[in-house]
């Protein structure tokens, strides 16, 4: 358990040091600082099966979803770094924590045993929430232009991992399942952020850039740390 709790604490500070460095913008020096708190949180989910073997299965499949998301991670700073691969840049990001979100939801669903008719339900729903916001993006002043349907993709795949998660909490009532939802939930909340400051204006300042981060890695280390909690 010493070394999950020593690998938390330093990707905390490695994170910590990261958000306000890339507030003041994208660069190189940031990408490698990025990854170097995405291999973290990463390490933290290692280190946490190690403390907890026994949810080495449940644990794997975390992991999974943390590689993914860290290769996503870096596709959407990359964004910034070459804006004339752009296009392929962001859509390789959406790929990336689409795939990486799914095996959350795997995990999720195997560890609780959750009933394929909540899980249809629960996708049905994360799908209704999907177009219900491409559907709204005039009123609130976002253009999502020829991403659309890739963002309506991954704002099912997102939206369905809060869902399951928060249905997991619900049936379980274990510490592992309210922490996993309650990391969902703010990783959905940073990705609103994200998307407003992709596809609007006047959300790029470095206080929005500071928020989105915080609120997507208060996420994946509250998701990683879940390892240690599983009985």
């Amino acid at each position: 358990m010493t070394l999950y709790y020593l690998a938390l604490a330093a990707g905390l500070i490695v994170a910590a040091g990261f958000l306000f460095s890339r507030a003041k913008g994208a660069s190189i020096k940031n990408l490698f600082f990025k990854m170097a708190s995405s291999l973290c949180f990463l390490l933290t989910a290692v280190c946490a099966v190690l403390a907890n073997p026994g949810a080495s299965a449940y644990g794997g499949l975390i992991i999974m979803g943390g590689i993914l998301g860290l290769c996503g991670d870096a596709a959407l700073d990359l964004k910034f770094i070459y804006p004339k691969d752009n296009n392929a840049y962001l859509r390789s990001g959406f790929i990336f924590f689409a795939i990486g979100h799914l095996f959350f939801n795997a995990a999720l669903i195997w560890l609780n045993q959750l009933k394929w008719w909540w899980v249809l339900i629960c996708i049905a729903a994360a799908f209704v929430i999907a177009v219900l916001n491409a559907l709204s993006s005039k009123m609130l002043k976002i253009d999502f232009g020829k991403y659309r349907n890739i963002v309506i993709m991954y704002s099912t795949v997102l939206a369905a991992t809060a869902i399951i998660s928060v249905l997991s909490a619900v049936v379980t009532g274990s510490v592992a399942m309210i922490i996993f939802a309650v990391g969902a939930v703010l990783f959905l909340l940073s990705d609103v952020v994200l998307c407003f400051t992709y596809f609007s204006t006047g959300w790029d300042k470095p206080v929005h850039i500071f928020i989105n981060h915080l609120l997507y890695y208060a996420a994946q280390f509250l998701i990683a740390s879940t390892i240690v909690f599983i009985a």
